[in-house]
This record gives C-alpha cells, structure tokens and sequence, in this order.
C-alpha cells in the first residue's frame, strides 16, 4: 500500500498562522517560537518560569508578531488545556504545536528517585500526551496543521547514566511513530515530526555562563549546536513533512548503525553504539568511567 502523502509545505503559507509552543522560555523552546515569528506566525509561548517567559515574549515580540505568554506545566492536563482555550481566545486556532518542554538529570540507575522517575516521565513523556490530548482533536477536525514532539538522541540510542531520560525519550519516538503512522492510514493532513537533537548548547545538562552572558551547558562537544540552528533545520524538515528530524545526523549515523546492527546481529552493546561525547559527561558526573 502506498502511504499517503501530501505537499511540502510553502514557508509563506505559515503567516498569521497560529503555533503553540511549550518549554519555550529558553533553548530550543525558544529558538522555535524566534523562528516561527521570522515566518509571520503569531505564537503562544509556554513554560513553567514566568520570569523567564515574560523575557522570552519580549523577544519573539520585537518581531513584530501576535504573542502571548501562558504559564503552564505540561504534565498537568488542565494546564495544557488552559494553553489551548487561552490560543485559541487570543490568537487563533493553532497550526503548529510544540511539544517540546523536557528535562533531564544525569545518574546511575540505582541513584535514580523514584521522584526523578516521576516527573521525568511526566514532563518528558505525559507533557507530550498531554498536548496530543488537548490539541490533536482539533488539528484532525480542521484535517490541518502540524505536531512537533521533541525526542532526542537518546530517543535513537542510549546515554549511561540517565536511565530516566532515556525511556522517556524513547517514549517519545515511539508513540510519535505510532502516531504518524496512524496519520497516514487515515489520509490525514496534519502533519507530524519527532525532533531526535544530540548535544544542543542549552541549559539542559547543567549551567554555565557563556561569554555572552547566557547560560548554557556545560557539557562541550566539537558536535554541540546552537539552538538557533536546530530550530531552522527544524522548521526546513517540517516544509518538506520530514517525519524524523536528526539535527546532528552525521554525528549519530555511526553510532546508530552500530545499536541496530547488534541488535539485529545479537551482539552485546559496545563502545560503538554510544556517543562518546555522552559518555564523557556520564563519566564527569557520576565517576564512573563509560569511556
């Protein structure tokens, strides 16, 4: 059976349309809503730091684009509801949703709480299920617009020490490769992507301050991207309905040949089915050497 397809996306066709975005007050969140509003989209920004959203409004505002800002957490139903009916009010019925708050921590398993397990998952993962919950109805009766879920790298492979992050983000891909799935049998529109990003400069893996004043990761690596060029391969993806998005595809290429070769080959996994740069962080975090 041929899958259904539809047409690429024309960038002018996103003017005045309307995209949500979550964990937008910094990083990628950010970058997205910056690159939505260069595209004439209005945008309802939305995190948990009110402080930080409220600059975050500022910024995509200078663009010259219809923004608000909604204080939300996504692991809350009624919060995300909340998003939905404050858009939909005051900008519009949304065309793109962003599902991309996430968090992480850097511990071996058996340090793990069970607290760090819950609210991972809660953000990481019901964040995501909750927004196809509140959004996804409307996206299909409109038989138009565009998800957006934010994966990772270590949705593709596997970073030691961080046994949370990983399930969650392999979460993530699978439920969104179901759903694309899903999208394409019924002869949907609405077009999907799973955004698989490796070491982006970001707060996310712990801070520091960069020499622009802003705080980043401290994590370094020769294959770390900024923010700002994630979201405009992003969004390139998404015009020609891109279903996987590996921003740092070049990099992960080997590393994931090589898990699904032992996989399919029933080797043991080994040094070349992991990012070394992952590795060298578990090691600086935890002691214990993954290299």
């Amino acid at each position: 059976m041929t899958p259904f397809r539809t047409a690429p996306i024309k960038p002018d066709a996103l003017r005045e349309r309307v995209a949500v975005i979550t964990g937008a007050a910094s990083g990628i969140g950010l970058a997205l809503a910056l690159e939505a509003a260069a595209h004439g989209m209005a945008v309802a920004l939305s995190d948990v730091g009110e402080e930080k959203l409220l600059a975050a409004k500022a910024l995509v505002e200078a663009r010259g684009v219809r923004v608000i800002a909604v204080r939300a957490d996504v692991s809350k139903l009624e919060d995300v509801q909340m998003l939905h009916d404050r858009t939909v009010a005051e900008l519009g019925d949304p065309w793109l949703v962003a599902n991309n708050a996430g968090i992480t921590k850097l511990a071996l398993t058996w340090d793990h709480q069970m607290s760090d397990w819950r609210r991972m998952f809660d953000i990481n993962v019901f964040g995501v299920v909750n927004g196809l919950q509140v959004f996804l109805p409307g996206l299909r009766k409109r038989d138009s617009g565009y998800i957006l879920n934010t994966s990772s790298a270590a949705g593709l492979v596997t970073i030691p020490a961080a046994a949370a992050y990983v399930a969650s983000k392999h979460a993530v891909v699978g439920l969104s490769e179901t759903l694309y799935r899903e999208l394409q049998a019924t002869h949907s529109s609405v077009g999907l992507s799973v955004l698989c990003p490796a070491l982006v400069r970001t707060a996310i893996l712990g801070e520091k301050k960069g020499s622009d004043g802003q705080t980043v990761s401290n994590i370094d690596s020769s294959a770390a991207l900024e923010p700002v060029d994630v979201a405009r391969t992003t969004f390139r993806a998404m015009f020609a309905r891109q279903f996987w998005i590996l921003t740092h595809a070049h990099h992960m290429a080997p590393i994931v040949r090589a898990r699904v070769s032992q996989m399919i080959d029933e080797h043991n996994p080994d040094a070349d089915s992991i990012d070394a740069d992952a590795a060298r962080a578990s090691t600086t975090v935890t002691g214990v050497s993954f290299v």
